[in-house]
């Protein structure tokens, strides 16, 4: 089982990865911000959960922030 973590959406749409969930940080800190624990784990909660709620393959959710 696989789920990718990205911030482009438009860079995951063609490549046929099984679950991707699209976040809107920057690249190379997809998780969420340096020190920002309870984002990142938000984030990572968000991936988990994605992988009994993904319909099929090629599901892109985005990840909506519930932490604020």
């Amino acid at each position: 089982m696989c789920v990718a973590i990205e911030a482009f959406r438009h860079r995951m749409e063609g490549l046929g990865v099984p679950r991707t969930l699209i976040t809107p940080h920057l690249m190379g800190r997809t998780i969420g911000p340096v020190g920002d624990r309870r984002r990142q784990r938000a984030v990572v909660s968000a991936a988990l959960d994605l992988l009994g709620s993904a319909t099929g393959p090629g599901t892109l959710t985005a990840f909506e922030d519930r932490t604020t």
